[in-house]
């Protein structure tokens, strides 16, 4: 819708504000592809997107992409509430400048979650009874430690 819009006329920044202000509207907020329920930015959307940018896949998704960030990000109702680029959002960007259609860019977003959950489900099998009750205020997390990933390849 962005892309669309500044093609009518306009710069692409506007586009993503006028965007931004239809999003509030209609009170999706966050919108699809921004914010995070545990980071203030999202490492995984920041190293894809650095890897197309590197490879030379930098195009107008992506760019509206990161517009529309920077439209949230500037709202005067939205600036205490951080909604960075998330992984959806920078695959679904990616795919756009690749040529993909929405179709494949949803495969692959179901694609990419495929090796976390088949890890968690084989924890589960290995260390837990089946059908218990999971009390969400009792559980803790004793897997391995936060580790600081790079945001630039080597």
């Amino acid at each position: 819708e962005g892309l669309t819009a500044m093609h009518a006329g306009g710069s692409m920044q506007a586009a993503a504000d006028t965007l931004t202000e239809q999003l509030l509207e209609s009170a999706e907020i966050p919108p699809p592809g921004f914010g995070h329920r545990m980071h203030t930015k999202d490492p995984r959307a920041g190293s894809l997107l650095l890897l197309a940018h590197e490879l030379g896949f930098d195009g107008p998704y992506m760019q509206m992409l990161r517009a529309i960030e920077r439209s949230l990000a500037k709202h005067p109702t939205l600036a205490s509430r951080p909604m960075p680029i998330n992984i959806d959002g920078a695959i679904a960007a990616v795919c756009g400048d690749i040529g993909l259609p929405p179709e494949t860019a949803d495969a692959l977003l179901l694609i990419s979650r495929v090796p976390g959950l088949a890890a968690h489900a084989m924890e589960e099998q290995g260390r837990e009874i089946p059908m218990r009750t999971i009390d969400p205020a009792k559980h803790h997390y004793d897997g391995p430690a936060e580790r600081r990933l790079t945001t630039r390849r080597k």
